[in-house]
């Protein structure tokens, strides 16, 4: 179970796929798939240099290996410089 009610019991899925729905439309985001939203989130946090104790509880996985074999081959530090220069190049005026 990836989520749970407010009481810890299931989640409806219909439910929670609305809700999920609302949240992105009010966000003004373009959808992505629930799945692609934990990656997402596991990638993020892989790149801030996040404790993966920390993240693996904000992933809630139950296995630290978990979150060390799916997120953190993402963040080295030439990932982190290809990054920040491909960032500088399209904050250029002249070409972005």
């Amino acid at each position: 179970m990836i989520f749970s009610s407010e009481h810890g019991g299931l989640t409806d899925p219909v439910g929670f796929s609305r809700t999920f729905d609302r949240l992105v439309k009010r966000a003004g985001v373009r959808r992505i798939t629930v799945r692609l939203a934990r990656h997402t989130c596991g990638t993020l946090l892989a790149f801030l240099k996040v404790h993966p104790k920390v993240a693996q509880a904000i992933l809630r996985h139950s296995q630290i290996s978990r979150t060390m074999d799916v997120y953190t081959h993402v963040a080295g530090d030439s990932e982190r410089e290809a990054v920040a220069m491909l960032a500088e190049l399209l904050e250029d005026p002249l070409i972005g």
